[in-house]
Order: C-alpha cells, then structure tokens, then sequence
C-alpha cells in the first residue's frame, strides 16, 4: 500500500513537472524545440505506465492557462504538433483534446467572477484578472490552430464574457472582458470571425472594445495591431 501511494505520488511531481515545462514555453520561446521533447517524453511516460490518468493530468497541467506569463502562442503550437504526430498514442491524442475543452469550460466559469488584482482562493481564478486575459490568449491561439471546435467556442467563449453582471461603479470588470476579448481577437485573427461567432456576439465583442482600459500593470489594445472598424470587419496585423 505505501509503496503504490509513493508511486502515485511521483506520479503528481512528474505531472507538476510537466506544467512547469509548459510555463517554460512561454517564458523562454528560444529555447522551444529543447523543451518540447522533454514535455512529449513525460506526457508519454506517465500516461503509458499509469502514473496518471488523464483527467488527473488535464486537471493540474490547466492551470498554465492562467499562470503562463505573457505569450501562450508556444503552448498552442506544441499542442497542435503533439496531438497530430503520427506516432502519438490515442491516450495522449486524448489528453490534448480534453485539455483544450478543460481550460475553455473553465474560462466560462471564471468569467462569471469578479476578478481582480488579488490573488484568490480557488485554484482556477487566483491569478484574478491578468490570469483571465492569459487564459483568453491561450484560448485564441488554440483556436487559431484549430483545436476548438465551432461548437465549443459558439456554447463557452463569448456568451459568458458578454453577460456578466457588473456591480462595479468604475466598471473595472467592464475592462478586464474587454482586454480579455482583445486578447482573443489577436491571438485567433481572422479564424474567430469565419463561423465560430454569432452575429450578436461579434457586435458584443465590438462594442466591448470601446471601453476605456484602465488596468494597473495591463497594456491597453494597440489600434496598430486590432483596429475594429465596423460590426462586420476586424482588421489585423500580418502575421509574420
């Protein structure tokens, strides 16, 4: 008995691990293709000799979504190019899949709360509003590498965003949603727009993008990169 219980354990420093893996994704995107091997190995590893399962991995390995830093477009790149290798095993195939829907249900939730500069006490929003426009980021590179479906994204992204109720009299709420669907607009591009968005919900998320960004320690939108024109064109930057 003890000896299973030391073995499931390392079972959960090796899924830790792999997390801090992926956080070294975003904060040192140079050296992606000498982590990137490092990560499929323990995904592989733990999987194969039952260490973990999968909704257990999927469980802690989420929370990158809110504690990544500051580019996530790694993340989404090495899901993609793990998901579809040849020689990958179905449970792992399973892990990414379920992974991606894990972390778009959780946005939804979180985009019920009040977030805030505060650190709170549940494990899926502690990194309060720089976690949820982290997490949107993440969410749009994942779309954008086609590992949302339409049906996911229509149910889970936008709706829960737009239909918050704001008690606020300085409308900081009305500014973390509204970064939070900038994020996603530049990290998915044009690939929102093409069906994975209702028509109300695109002109919400435009008309959210008026709101004054006053966020300490947040960049506001950069017209330079996502100019909204009108409720039917977004323009982008290339993508170089």
């Amino acid at each position: 008995m003890d000896e299973e219980l030391g073995y499931r354990y390392g079972g959960y420093d090796t899924t830790m691990k792999i997390s801090s893996l992926l956080v070294s994704l975003c904060r040192e995107p140079s050296d992606y293709d000498k982590i990137i091997p490092k990560i499929e190995f323990w995904i592989e590893y733990v999987l194969r000799e039952g260490l973990t399962k999968v909704n257990e991995l999927v469980g802690i390995v989420s929370r990158v979504a809110w504690e990544g830093g500051d580019s996530y477009a790694n993340i989404a790149r090495f899901l993609k190019e793990f998901h579809d290798a040849p020689h990958r095993s179905e449970q792992a195939k399973s892990f990414v899949e379920e992974l991606c829907e894990h972390v778009l249900r959780l946005f939804a939730i979180v985009s019920a709360e009040n977030v805030s500069a505060d650190r709170y006490s549940t494990s899926v929003g502690r990194c309060g509003e720089k976690g949820l426009i982290g997490a949107a980021s993440l969410i749009g590179h994942l779309i954008e590498r086609g590992l949302l479906s339409r049906e996911l994204v229509r149910g889970h992204l936008v709706k829960p965003l737009i239909a918050h109720h704001y008690t606020d009299r300085k409308d900081a709420q009305k500014s973390v949603r509204a970064m939070a669907i900038y994020q996603l607009f530049l990290a998915a591009r044009n690939t929102l727009l093409q069906g994975f968005l209702e028509p109300g919900d695109v002109q919400a998320c435009f008309e959210a993008l008026d709101t004054d960004i006053s966020l300490e320690g947040v960049v506001g939108p950069d017209p330079v990169k996502l100019n909204v024109q009108s409720s039917s064109c977004l323009e982008l930057e290339p993508a170089y």
